[in-house]
């Protein structure tokens, strides 16, 4: 599950033309990877027109979906019978084991989802009408929740001008979107022993890293990013303009250790 290839002492990066396409059992529906950590993965899903999922889930996996672009509709519970409608800016939590079913409810748009599993990419094709059974050691006591765009909480650790406001904190996953201000940075900080994955909204972001933060790499929409544990990082808006805003997913919770005086 893990991809012995990567570096993982170093900060990630993967552009969006560099998107490994991943097999599914979808006609209509493509996923990509993003970003493969030791204990994280997220990725970019495009469902066509009026586009349904065949019934899924994840292991023992945290999933956690975000509608980048479009109108969405889940399907979840016993037989299916909860529903719930996304729109933009929206995120859906997925416990482990949790079967479920999505569609692109639209006939002229597609459905843009960005996906993060924590701690392994995981896809489990079921039958409409197949029990799953959760296994003892996995905590059956989390439910499938919805956390709307007007819903996120800043009651979190920030950052200086690059505010942190959290959807979901789930047993091995916290994932919360993240506002930069033009031309500001969000000083030097870490994230102890959190592993994190990014990807990029809107904006032109900069990080900062190696000794005297001389090192940098630029990210853009639809690029992804991965930080590893503890390295000291700086995030930078590079517009005077512009904010810049970015989803950010750590696991196993989100630890900010700010470094500067």
């Amino acid at each position: 599950m893990i991809n012995s290839k990567v570096d993982h002492s170093q900060l990630g990066v993967t552009k969006k033309n560099e998107l490994k396409v991943e097999e599914t059992q979808h006609l209509n529906i493509s996923r990509k990877t993003g970003v493969v950590g030791e204990k994280i993965w997220m990725g970019h899903m495009i469902a066509e027109t009026s586009a349904e999922s065949v019934p899924q889930h994840h292991q023992q996996s945290d999933t956690v979906h975000y509608v980048l672009k479009g109108k969405a509709v889940f399907f979840y519970g016993e037989g299916y019978e909860n529903s719930v409608e996304l729109n933009e800016g929206d995120f859906i939590y997925i416990p482990p084991y949790h079967p479920y079913i999505y569609k692109n409810v639209s006939n002229i748009e597609s459905l843009d989802i960005v996906t993060t599993m924590a701690p392994y990419y995981q896809v489990v094709y079921v039958a409409r009408n197949e029990n799953i059974e959760i296994p003892r050691d996995v905590n059956k006591g989390e439910e499938v929740s919805i956390v709307r765009a007007s819903d996120l909480n800043d009651l979190t650790n920030q950052t200086k001008f690059m505010p942190r406001k959290t959807a979901v904190q789930a047993p091995n996953l916290w994932i919360g979107r993240v506002t930069g201000e033009p031309s500001k940075d969000s000083g030097a900080h870490h994230h102890g022993e959190a592993e994190t994955a990014g990807f990029i909204i809107s904006g032109k972001t900069r990080i900062l890293y190696g000794e005297r933060y001389e090192d940098y790499e630029e990210f853009e929409p639809g690029d992804f990013l991965r930080v590893p544990p503890f390295l000291p990082h700086i995030e930078r808006n590079v517009s005077n303009t512009d904010t810049v805003e970015f989803l950010t997913a750590r696991n196993p919770r989100n630890i900010v250790a700010n470094l500067d005086s």
